[in-house]
C-alpha cells in the first residue's frame, strides 16, 4: 500500500473511493485464496469478498479506529464467511468433495499429490489451528494481523501456529519418506 496504514485508515474513514481501491488491490488476491480454502468454493469466496468490501464501505468510519486496514478487512471477510457457513449448514448443503477441492487448488504450482498431502495435513488440525495456518500461509497475513482478526493475543497466535506446524511435521515427513 502506498500510504502507511494509519494514513490509509484515515482516508478510508473519510470514504475516499481511491483508498478503497487501494485496499482492494492490496488484499483481494490473498483474501480470495483464504476464502476459497475456508469455504471450499471459488464462487462463494468471490461472493463473500464482494459482501465484505460492501460492508467495509458501509462501515467506513470504523477504519479510523483500526491499526491495520487489511486486517480489519480480513476480519469482516472472516465474519461474512462464518455467516455464510452457518446459512449453508442450516440448509444442509453438502460441501465440496475432496476431488472438487483439489480442482480448485490445482491452479497452484504444487503437484496434485502435494495438494492432496497438504489437504490431508490440514484436516488433521483442529478448526482454530487450521484457520491460523490458512490465514498465515494462504492469505499471507502477519501474526499481528491474524491476532487482530481473531481477537487473540499476537503471542498466542504465533505459538499456536508454530505448534500446529510442529504437530504436522512428523506426519508430513512420514508421507514424503514413503
Amino acid at each position: 500500500m502506498a500510504d502507511t496504514d494509519s494514513q490509509l485508515a484515515r482516508r478510508l474513514a473519510r470514504g475516499e473511493e481511491t483508498a478503497f481501491a487501494e485496499l482492494y488491490d492490496a488484499c483481494a488476491e490473498r483474501l480470495l485464496r483464504y476464502l476459497t480454502m475456508r469455504l471450499a468454493s471459488a464462487d462463494r469466496a468471490a461472493d463473500v469478498l464482494q459482501t465484505a468490501m460492501l460492508r467495509a464501505v458501509k462501515s467506513r468510519r470504523r477504519f479510523a479506529k483500526v491499526d491495520s486496514p487489511a486486517a480489519y478487512l480480513f476480519q469482516i471477510a472472516r465474519n461474512e464467511a462464518a455467516r455464510l457457513a452457518k446459512r449453508l449448514a442450516r440448509r444442509s448443503e453438502q460441501s465440496l468433495t475432496a476431488e472438487q477441492m483439489l480442482e480448485l487448488i490445482d491452479k497452484t504450482e504444487d503437484s496434485r499429490e502435494d495438494v492432496e498431502t497438504i489437504l490431508a495435513a490440514l484436516a488433521r488440525l483442529e478448526e482454530e489451528d487450521r484457520e491460523l495456518v490458512q490465514l498465515k500461509i494462504h492469505a499471507g497475513l502477519t501474526f499481528r494481523e491474524i491476532a487482530e482478526i481473531t481477537g487473540r493475543p499476537q503471542a498466542t497466535v504465533a505459538t499456536r501456529y508454530r505448534r500446529a506446524l510442529d504437530s504436522l511435521r512428523p506426519w508430513l515427513m512420514k508421507q514424503y519418506q514413503e
